[in-house]
């Protein structure tokens, strides 16, 4: 009878010490959710040079790291456009605007205190966006809002 309970004891230890190892292999196998201070930084100064507005058509705020790229479309009424954006952080981001028959290049520079460029576009009822970032400099964050202007 104690040869069987030796056992049992011995092989309850071993599954709770497996199961200890399993957990702890894990936890340590986890992604990092760890959000870096700079781009929580270069977040807040973006959105708030380039805040939303109550009447604009559509806006986003997308991070980059390394040489990442970022689509958006949306759904608009045609008529003319006001595109304001800005990057945060470091390098230089490609911005992509298609305007239904016409694709325009653009280089926007990133910095610590980035300044808003306004670009004017005529769409039909799609607005495409393309960004990607061009150098490997740590991370940007470029933030963009979409808004109807009166004329050309």
């Amino acid at each position: 009878m104690t040869d069987e309970r030796s056992r049992g004891v011995v092989l309850y230890g071993l599954t709770a010490l497996v199961l200890a190892g399993g957990v702890f292999w894990f936890l340590r196998a986890a992604p990092s959710t760890e959000v870096d201070p700079r781009v929580a930084a270069w977040r807040e100064t973006a959105e708030s040079v380039l805040p939303d507005l109550p009447l604009q058509a559509d806006a986003d705020t997308i991070v980059l790291r390394g040489e990442q790229a970022a689509e958006r479309s949306t759904a608009i009424d045609g008529g003319s456009y006001a595109l304001s954006m800005l990057c945060a952080g470091t390098g230089q981001v490609r911005v992509r605007v298609s305007t239904g028959d016409n694709d325009s290049g653009r280089a926007v520079r990133c910095s610590d205190e980035p300044t808003p460029e306004t670009i004017r576009v005529a769409l039909a009822d799609e607005f495409y966006l393309q960004v990607s970032a061009e150098e490997d400099g740590g991370g940007a964050v470029f933030r963009w809002r979409l808004q109807r202007t009166r004329r050309y």
